[in-house]
This record gives structure tokens, C-alpha cells and sequence, in this order.
């Protein structure tokens, strides 16, 4: 989890902020906007014209304000910024984000799941707060089940997002976790003041909290304890095959074998500057020490010379820029550098070598035609010996063997360990029992399922490793080419 946790997602805890202070300004904006209508109406109707007596309390007016702008941000966040989205009318079922979540051990994942949680707290916290019919428990939390369910029925009548049974149940957890932080907030209180204090009320009240939290520390310990990743293709959900014909005119193998896992190197900080001190070495350059910059996936350096470097601490990938070469002017007239077009392989691998890049030797290599013009090496899942080659290399060639850019893509990973895996035959079988993950459109039932060839190919799994997966070529409903995957590893194929 730890390494989960250095990895990014495509929406980072700066941008849920951001978002979520947008929704903070337009509630304070909403909940102003009230408070001038009811401040007329008391102030001017109810006090000076109708001459009344009854006073509000400040705290009240605190909680009232405090409480609008909470609907708005959460209604905000459940309706306004959603994709108008159809479902052909389907839930999504109990427990599927967390199935993919497992099996992707994505950051975006978990981050859904858990800001689901956090995000009905409050209301399980400002309800018994403010109301005291709400101080009994089991009336918040079926306040809270109410407000989800009336959330998710608003969702699929307006087909705003998608409509996901896992959000009642996380948000029913939220607003119980909340309930517990009422119950915490009000005892040391009550202590505070020498009034009696029960210990056993406030334990109850925090089994929610304790189960969600032992059930992500059972997740991480387990995620943790296992020797891989897990693999993003594995099977959510079971597909019901009992009406659906199958038909294939191969005969898959039954024979057992065993099959490479392959991993991919994972550097350090200080890894990725030894590398970035020798390329640039290469080119007679230094870093540049007051421009180094270091994120969560990529560390970035510059030479004294402004060049700069990318390097992802997963696999290495690498990005050169030279601007010298790809903007300046680097010749003794002043002119720019002209990129070289037509030339072969064995000088474009040249000018790589002097950057101490070394291209596989069954790397394909092509001219760039299109605007990019530029060279490519491209090497599709090629093992040597003990090592592994999967990616692309991109760079521009310069005159004087200068290279303008290299986006070098190429993972070279080790082999780590020999695994038996399933014959073709038991990979067929796991996709006859619907173990397998369909990608099809929602509501696109399989009528008709014809499997036609078998390759093995390698998967990225969640720690890094290649691991190897049987790629079925199918047909859905005779129409529809498809691609089925199933994990090849024996224990990766068992019903978890």
C-alpha cells in the first residue's frame, strides 16, 4: 500500500480541494443569500411589524449556516459535477468498486471509495448536533440512508453518474461514523462539565469507525503480504453464461506449463540522479542543482546548459530535451540546426549509443512521416535470455549526430521467478464459468460467444510485474470482435 500510495491518480488531493472550495464559496454564497431573506423577515416583519418577542440564538444561526452550506457542497458533488450518463437502467451491484478496486489497486480507486465515506460524516455529526429528535441513533442513521437513497434515485432519474449501490452503502457508513464523532464530541463534554460520562455508549458508537477501519488495515496487510500485484483484467463480477451458446473451432491445449514473471526496475530519488549525473556526463554537462524538481511518479532535472530530463522512478522511462539543439542557435553561423531526415537505423542507434542509450536489437525501427518527423524504435513483448523488452523509443536527429528529443518508453525488465500457469484449455474453462472481465456496452447482453485463438501475452500488474495472461480472440454475438483476457498465473485464476 505504501507503494500504492507514492503513485498518482488522475485527480490528486490538490484538485479535490480546489473542487471542494469551489463548492464551500458557492454554499457561503447561497447560504448569504438566505441569511439577508431571513434576517429581512425577522428584523423587519416578524420584530418591528408584527412585534415579536422570540429571540434566535447566535448558535442556532451557526448551525443553520453551517448546515445549508454542507447540502450544498454534497449536492454539488453528487449532481452538478457529474457527466450526464445512462445505464440502460442498471445498478451498478453491492461490493463492485471495491472488487475493482482490488483488482486494479488503483489510487483513484480507493480515493472514490473513501471520499464516498468522509463525504456523509458530517451529516451523521451535524444532525444530532442541531436537532434533538436526531440524538438517537438509529434516527440519524436512517436520516442518513434516506438522504442516499433520495441522492441515488435523483442520479438515475436525471442519469447523472452512475448509479452505484456501494455509494448508499459508504455514505450509510459515513453518516454512522459521524453519529460516533457526535456521541465523542458530547461525552468529553459532558466530562469536562462533571457530568456523568459513559464509557460503554461511546465504544458502541464507534464500532462503524472501527470497522471501516480494520477493513482497509485487513486490505493493506493482505494487498501487502502477497508476493504480486494484482492484475486490472481480473473478474469483477461473475457473467451469467447459462444462456449463452458458445462456439469455437479450436482445440486449446491441455498441457500444464510454466511461464516467466517478469519485473519492472523501480527506482529511488538518488537512483534517478545517478542516472541524470551520466547522461548528462555524457554530453558534457552537469545538473543543474537549483532547478531539480521531484513528484510523486517523476523526478526532473536540468543541466547548467537548461537541457532537461524526466526520468519515472517505475521502469526508468525516460524524456530528453535538448533546446540547444531543438530551438537554438547551436552552429557557428547562427543558423538553426536542421534535423536529419532518411537516415538508417545503424546511424540513428549511433547517435542514441553516444546518450548511453542502447536500442534492443529486435526493435523495429521507422521514420517518422507525419509533422512529429522523428525516428522510432518499437519492441512488442520481446524476451532475451533473462530480460524483457516492451515499449517505444521516439527521438529527432540533428546534424552532427545531435538528438533534439528522446522519449525513450522501452522497459527493460528482469525475469524474477518461473510460475505454473493454466493450460489453454483450463483458461477456455474459466471463461465458459464467466470468469472473466467483459468491457462490452451496459446492458449489451452475450447471446452468442465464439472463441477463436489463444496467445499468451504479458500484463502490468499492480506492483509492477509482467505478468503473463491468455488473450482469447472472440466474437460477441457474432458481430462485435472482442479480445477476452484471463490471468494465466494458477492462483491468480482462482475464485478469490
Amino acid at each position: 500500500m505504501v507503494e500504492y500510495l507514492k503513485r498518482g491518480g488522475y485527480m490528486r488531493l490538490f484538485n479535490i480541494i480546489e473542487l471542494a472550495k469551489q463548492y464551500m464559496v458557492l454554499g457561503m454564497i447561497i447560504v448569504a443569500f438566505i441569511g439577508v431573506i431571513a434576517g429581512t423577515g425577522y428584523f423587519i416583519v416578524y420584530k418591528k411589524i408584527m412585534k415579536g418577542q422570540k429571540r434566535i440564538r447566535p448558535q442556532n444561526i451557526l448551525w443553520t449556516g453551517t448546515f445549508l452550506c454542507y447540502l450544498v457542497v454534497v449536492l454539488s458533488a453528487t449532481l452538478l459535477d457529474r457527466a450526464s450518463t445512462w445505464s440502460d437502467g442498471r445498478i451498478i451491484p453491492l461490493f463492485y468498486s471495491y472488487r475493482e478496486a482490488w483488482y486494479s489497486f488503483s489510487e483513484a480507486e480507493w480515493r472514490n471509495i473513501v471520499l464516498n465515506i468522509l463525504l456523509f460524516v458530517p451529516l451523521g455529526f451535524l444532525l444530532p448536533f442541531g436537532i434533538r429528535s436526531f440524538r438517537r441513533f438509529w434516527v440519524t442513521y436512517l436520516a442518513g440512508l434516506v438522504v442516499t437513497v433520495l441522492i441515488e434515485s435523483v442520479q438515475f432519474i436525471l442519469r447523472r453518474g452512475v448509479v452505484e449501490a456501494d455509494d448508499i452503502l459508504n455514505n450509510f457508513l459515513g453518516t454512522m461514523i459521524g453519529y460516533g464523532f457526535y456521541i465523542l464530541f458530547r461525552e468529553i463534554a459532558a466530562a469536562a462539565k462533571r457530568k456523568r460520562f459513559s464509557a460503554f455508549k461511546l465504544a458502541v458508537a464507534q464500532i462503524p469507525l472501527a470497522a471501516v477501519v480494520l477493513t482497509f488495515v485487513g486490505i493493506i496487510i493482505m494487498y501487502d503480504k502477497q508476493e504480486l500485484g494484482n492484475l486490472a483484467v481480473g473478474f469483477n463480477s461473475r457473467i451469467d453464461m447459462s444462456d449463452v451458446k458458445m462456439i469455437t473451432n479450436e482445440i486449446y491445449s491441455s498441457e500444464s506449463k510454466t511461464a516467466a514473471v517478469y519485473q519492472i526496475p523501480v527506482y529511488t530519488e538518488e537512483e534517478t540522479r545517478k542516472i541524470a549525473e551520466n547522461f548528462f556526463a555524457l554530453q558534457g554537462q552537469v545538473i543543474d542543482e537549483s532547478r531539480t524538481d521531484l513528484y510523486d511518479e517523476t523526478a526532473v532535472y536540468y543541466s547548467t546548459e537548461q537541457n532537461s530530463l524526466w526520468i519515472d522512478y517505475v521502469g526508468g522511462i525516460l524524456k530528453y530535451s535538448d533546446f540547444a539543439v531543438s530551438f537554438g542557435d547551436d552552429t557557428e553561423d547562427g543558423s538553426y540546426p536542421k534535423p536529419v531526415s532518411g537516415a538508417d537505423e545503424s546511424t540513428v542507434r549511433k547517435a542514441l549509443s553516444e546518450y548511453g542509450i542502447n536500442v534492443p536489437e529486435n526493435a523495429v525501427f521507422q521514420e517518422q512521416t507525419d509533422e512529429s518527423s522523428g525516428y522510432e524504435f518499437i519492441v512488442s513483448q520481446q524476451s532475451e535470455g533473462d530480460l524483457f523488452y516492451d515499449g517505444s523509443l521516439y527521438c529527432t536527429l540533428y546534424e552532427g549526430g545531435k538528438l533534439g528529443d528522446i522519449s525513450n518508453n522501452i522497459l527493460v525488465c528482469k525475469k524474477y521467478k518461473e510460475y505454473p500457469i493454466l493450460s489453454e484449455n483450463e483458461a477456455r474453462e474459466q471463461i465458459q464459468t464467466g470468469n472473466f472481465r467483459y468491457y462490452g456496452q451496459t446492458g449489451d447482453e452475450i447471446k452468442t460467444l465464439d472463441l477463436g485463438t489463444v496467445n499468451l501475452k504479458y500484463i502490468v500488474d499492480s506492483k509492477s510485474y509482467y505478468q503473463p495472461v491468455y488473450s482469447f480472440e472472440a466474437r460477441v454475438n457474432g458481430e462485435k470482435a472482442y479480445e477476452i483476457d484471463i490471468p494465466a498465473l494458477e492462483n491468480d485464476s482462482e475464485e478469490k
